[in-house]
């Protein structure tokens, strides 16, 4: 009796589970009531396998702890009085009252003999202004310009660097600043048009035309590679309006008033937001008297974050006041690249916002060949989710676009930047004591979105 009983009990459990398979496998391919259909009412893609994207740990919060209006304001105005603003020890410098900043998105020029480093760091830099920019202002990246330029003094641009353009230039040497302040390396020229107004009898900047950045190759040379990104961040924020240096006692997380911080993956979010209301909200030049929280229009501190986590890495993109800004964080690298000509792969994923706001995510998977330096950035298997929805495992979303992007990257330091393929740009950099990460953005006018990923 026992052992018919134990041989029934294996046949009814072998029936159970039988029909188990068989009613997953009708609801996979006909659509039954096991399946959760998609948010535009498609069908899923089939569940994928051991897809790298799904180890990323992934969150979506939506919090009310953005900058304000009132401290975006106080710090626009900072910029807009005219100074006296700080520069170094007694060293305060003056400008001329208002708010001035390009009417349309300048292009950047980088002095044709700059070393690979200075290059590297100087795109970086770039690209991570174009993280806080809205895409449609992104800053775009022109031809080289001729060493000659480099022979340029003082304030007077005209002829050398054409209206609408920011050239930057790395030197070797800069002559001292009028105080004798060794302190600013870097800094900025600005051919501004100004006006006399005769009622408030003050001069007044009208256009911003055209910038010049210069850089002492020599003073940053012993200086870890975040250092010159961080104070040509600080140099090109100047070039697009933001003429003063804020006082620490307000805004002692802003790069506008310590350039020498490292800027992991993000402006900080008060250079940011301001950089965004300067460039979205308000017009091409504001009087200090016409800036307050109601000039910036209806401004809400509410944010949507997406974040992902992967093995020390973090990445993600924030929504705030209609703008998504993509970031990255981790530990610096502490050792050079080693000097072999193997291939290294790093797979991951990627995480992003459409313009509709609907996740998106997919797989990432970069190579560098170690001996040009130069590889691939595949993003593979993308799918989107509902509006403010967080992303599923890949299976449970429907295809976004084709499905993948592909682009040829190059890498300089510690910093990756795309060089052809899909639209769109790929900027990162690498993380970990000996490069065991990497992390950055992928922006096109579709999406906005980061990725990170480890090292095989």
């Amino acid at each position: 009796m026992r052992r018919s009983h134990t041989t029934t009990w294996v046949r009814q459990t072998f029936l159970v589970f039988l029909s188990a398979l068989i009613v997953a496998a009708t609801g996979c391919g006909g659509g039954g009531g096991n399946v959760r259909p998609s948010i535009d009412g498609g069908m899923p893609p089939p569940p994928s396998v051991a897809e790298p994207f799904d180890t990323v740990e992934s969150s979506l919060r939506r919090t009310h702890d953005g900058e304000s209006a009132d401290r975006v304001a106080e710090y626009l105005r900072v910029h807009a009085s005219g100074g006296p603003w700080e520069r170094g020890s007694d060293d305060p410098y003056y400008g001329t009252p208002g708010l001035v900043r390009f009417e349309s998105p300048p292009t950047i020029r980088l002095n044709a003999d700059m070393s690979e480093r200075e290059r590297a760091a100087t795109l970086y830099a770039v690209a991570l202004v174009n993280r806080a920019l809205p895409y449609e202002w992104h800053l775009q990246i022109g031809a080289e310009a001729a060493p000659e330029v480099r022979a340029l003094n003082g304030d007077e641009l005209e002829g050398h660097v054409p209206d609408g353009e920011i050239f930057v230039q790395w030197l070797d040497g800069l002559e001292p600043t009028p105080g004798g302040n060794s302190e600013p390396i870097a800094r900025a020229h600005n051919l501004i048009t100004r006006t006399y107004d005769t009622e408030q009898k003050r001069w007044e900047h009208k256009v911003r035309r055209s910038v010049l950045v210069e850089a002492d190759s020599n003073f940053f040379d012993n200086r870890a590679d975040h250092v010159l990104v961080s104070v040509m961040v600080h140099e090109i924020l100047h070039g697009l309006g933001f003429a003063g240096h804020v006082p620490g006692a307000e805004f002692a997380d802003s790069n506008m008033f310590d350039a020498w911080f490292r800027l992991d993956g993000a402006l900080p979010a008060i250079d940011a937001s301001a950089l965004q209301a300067l460039y979205r909200r308000l017009g091409a030049e504001t009087e200090p008297e016409d800036l307050s929280a109601d000039s910036l229009g209806a401004w809400s501190r509410e944010t949507f974050r997406l974040k992902g986590s992967l093995d020390g890495i973090e990445f993600g993109v924030d929504h705030f006041n209609g703008i998504t800004t993509p970031w990255t964080a981790g530990t610096e690298p502490t050792s050079g690249w080693p000097e072999i000509a193997g291939t290294a792969k790093w797979e991951g994923g990627l995480l992003g916002f459409t313009p509709e706001l609907r996740s998106v995510g997919g797989n990432a998977e970069l190579t560098v060949n170690l001996g040009t330096m130069d590889g691939t950035a595949a993003f593979t298997e993308l799918q989107s989710w509902g509006a403010a929805q967080p992303p599923g495992i890949l299976g449970t979303g429907t295809q976004w676009g084709d499905g993948d992007l592909h682009y040829a990257i190059t890498v300089g330091g510690n910093y990756l930047r795309s060089t052809g393929g899909d639209e769109g740009t790929v900027n990162g950099q690498f993380y970990g004591t000996g490069h065991q990460g990497v992390a950055g953005s992928v922006e096109r006018d579709d999406l906005t979105a980061a990725f990170g990923a480890n090292r095989e």
